[in-house]
């Protein structure tokens, strides 16, 4: 074995100050830089709870299967998680769902990208509509963001961390809808800026951080139990800032993840034939969702397939890492599965994200993936559906 292929993560890239791109969304929403993703998004929902300022406690509506930080971000604000169910073997919220959710508690509702795939804003944003509610777009996994193209969501939510589409070691933004943001304006200033500094601690940092990707280094480190890389964990959200992101930064993210290769594309190739022996490849979702609304090529974070049983699901995860490919379950179950989360949310019984997080697999997708990986891949997926 020569070492292990990381299971997502693009290199940091070296800022560059000459270069500059205006970014996609400029002319539809302003920008406001944060310390994370996460508290981009709490940000979001403070801004949806000021804009509802005579709800007592108000509620925010998420997926059932998803990142526990969209928890943490909403209980950050004093708000209550309201857990939605998926469509059938689907990432996506079920509609009918949304709106059996919806109270005079509730101030948004919040549609999350999966792993380069879109929520359906335009659905979500007429019942956001009918009831007076915000819509956020979290595409913390998704660059660039649907709304960037189609203003359907009131906020969007980006994030520049770890594992994340453009990868600057921290950071995120939160994108407010021009017409929103005089009104806006109370609540972002309430939080401190914080400025990043691109000095030699900082390009010292980028450096260790991407030898640490490279095959053999992330093979040893996933050995190392105490560091608990690919663990799905709640994280209270204690702290929120505003963030001086330097322009250089930001553009050289821009930059890489234009010059980055489609890989979602070759599994397309290597994996056709799959769905017949009874597997769903999500990919194909993606595809559709940007020929309907006129998105650009872009990469998926993570190359999602759904198993026919979980215990075939598991042979392939550990027949995959057995050779080295970095495949991997994901969040590996439902919200109120994961530990901390049940006493946050009401209701524990959400089947459809239960059965989709028992069957989800995720493939690499990041630049160092080569043709060679592809089709090992491949090779190992037919024959596990062949058992």
């Amino acid at each position: 074995m020569k070492g292990k292929l990381r299971p997502v993560g693009s290199p940091v890239p070296f800022p560059r100050v000459h270069e500059r791109q205006e970014l996609p969304w400029a002319a539809l929403y302003h920008t406001e830089f944060m310390g994370s993703g996460t508290e981009a998004l709490s940000l979001a929902v403070a801004i949806a709870i000021r804009r509802h300022s005579k709800v007592p406690e108000p509620e925010v509506i998420i997926p059932a299967y998803g990142c526990p930080d969209l928890v943490s971000a909403i209980v950050a604000q004093g708000a209550r998680p309201i857990l939605v169910d998926l469509l059938p073997n689907d990432p996506r919220m079920n509609d009918l769902g949304v709106r059996e959710a919806i109270t005079p508690s509730t101030v948004a509702v919040v549609g999350v990208g999966f792993l380069g795939i879109p929520e359906r804003l335009e659905e979500l944003s007429g019942i956001c509509r009918e009831h007076n509610l915000l819509l956020i777009e979290d595409s913390a996994q998704c660059f660039p963001p649907a709304s960037a193209f189609k203003p359907d969501a009131d906020l969007v939510v980006l994030s520049f961390g770890r594992g994340k589409p453009i990868n600057l070691m921290g950071g995120g933004a939160l994108l407010i809808r021009t017409d929103l943001a005089g009104h806006a304006e109370e609540s972002v200033g309430q939080y401190p800026v914080s400025l990043l500094k691109v000095g030699i601690k900082w390009l010292v940092k980028r450096l260790v951080f991407n030898l640490l990707m490279r095959r053999w280094p992330y093979y040893v480190l996933e050995r190392m139990p105490f560091l608990g890389i690919g663990e799905t964990r709640l994280h209270r959200l204690d702290t929120i800032s505003r963030l001086d992101l330097p322009e250089s930064v930001l553009q050289a993210g821009l930059r890489d993840i234009q010059l980055r290769p489609l890989i979602h594309q070759r599994y397309d190739t290597e994996l056709a034939g799959l769905e017949a022996r009874g597997w769903k490849c999500l990919a194909s979702d993606r595809s559709e969702i940007a020929r309907n609304d006129q998105l650009p090529p872009f990469p998926l974070l993570r190359y999602p397939v759904l198993a026919p049983s979980k215990d075939m699901r598991d042979r392939a995860l550990a027949a995959l890492n057995s050779a080295g490919i970095g495949a991997s379950a994901f969040y590996g179950c439902s919200l109120p599965q994961i530990d901390g989360v049940a006493a946050l949310v009401e209701g524990t019984e959400y089947p459809m994200a239960s059965d989709f997080a028992s069957c989800l697999l995720t493939l690499p997708t990041h630049e160092g993936v080569t043709p060679a990986d592809v089709a090992l891949t491949g090779r190992i997926l037919f024959s596990v559906a062949e058992l």
